[in-house]
């Protein structure tokens, strides 16, 4: 299996957006569907398979919904469909591998007698969620996915009248309401907890997107601005993981017999919701209106002052 990497290593300055929608959605579906035989049949052996899944998956249907009017609408629906299930199938499995893993490092306080209930009771989720992915697997093989996504990028082209732009030309058009989107709901921290989510699946789309247009940039929008962005990413990340922590154990209690669920994962609740509220309270106050004007400022340098209203 060839190197992961974020970024489309062929693409350069002056190719053709129909050339870098193609690269994009071929380097990306086929890591997906690299991971997908690993993750149904070899999950023992590394639980990042199935995580690799996952996040190759997102990024498959990042490049089918950032380059939509480059494919052909019925094929492109197609795969942006098939893409999501695969998806979806190594959501369960992979919410507990994450699980467990913070059970085993625990930082708070676990007796051994709690940890190997709680670990045995997870162990037995986790075996039970493995066949959502062993059947994604064989769905995809019976589906013929791989000639199906070869067929969508033969058909990927450049659909205007107009001569085809670059990805120069190109690139700030396909951001730009992504990063509106992004600074919108980051806007909203105060008057809706809820916006805090929101914020972490637009900004996500955004630094999905970054990645495939960063040739149409300066070095710099990568160098500087991709890190400083992942910064604010990484946050949203730690803060969402207690906030599913929650959810994931109510969710596994209202499916088990109560003899059966572990006390202590009740117990875990609690921490896990203290931890959310202290982590998401820290990030309001991080994220200050300085520090937002700040990043936006510097989407807009590369924008070219398109569409970014100033903060309040």
């Amino acid at each position: 299996m060839g190197k992961n990497t974020n970024w489309l290593g062929k693409i350069e300055p002056g190719h053709s957006i129909s050339e870098v929608a193609k690269e994009a959605i071929s380097t990306r579906s086929s890591r997906m569907l690299e991971y997908l035989p690993l993750a149904a049949n070899r999950w023992k052996e590394d639980v990042e398979y199935v995580h690799h899944l996952r996040t190759w998956s997102r990024r498959t249907q990042a490049a089918l919904q950032l380059f939509a009017t480059l494919l052909p609408l019925k094929r492109s629906t197609v795969m942006r469909k098939a893409t999501q299930k695969l998806r979806k199938a190594g959501g369960d499995a992979r919410d507990l591998d994450v699980f467990m893993k913070r059970i085993r490092k625990a930082k708070f306080v676990i007796g051994d007698d709690d940890k190997a209930e709680v670990m045995t009771f997870l162990k037995g989720l986790r075996k039970a969620a493995q066949p959502k992915v062993k059947s994604a697997w064989e769905w995809a093989k019976s589906e013929h996915l791989a000639k199906k996504f070869e067929g969508v990028i033969l058909r990927t082209r450049w659909r205007e009248v107009a001569e085809e732009e670059s990805v120069e030309q190109m690139a700030p058009t396909l951001l730009e309401p992504l990063v509106v989107r992004f600074f919108h709901f980051s806007q909203m921290l105060v008057e809706s907890p809820e916006s805090l989510h929101q914020m972490r699946i637009e900004g996500k789309k955004v630094r999905y997107a970054m990645e495939l247009i960063e040739s149409g940039f300066p070095d710099r929008f990568r160098e500087e601005l991709y890190p400083a962005f992942e910064e604010v990413q990484s946050k949203l990340g730690t803060i969402n993981d207690h906030y599913t922590a929650v959810e994931k154990i109510q969710r596994w209690q209202n499916e088990t017999s109560t003899k059966k669920f572990p006390a202590f994962l009740l117990q875990m609740i609690d921490h896990e919701r203290i931890q959310f509220e202290e982590k998401a309270e820290a990030f309001r106050i991080w994220w200050t209106e300085a520090r937002s004007q700040e990043l936006k400022e510097h989407f807009d340098h590369y924008l070219g002052g398109m569409g970014l209203p100033p903060n309040g």
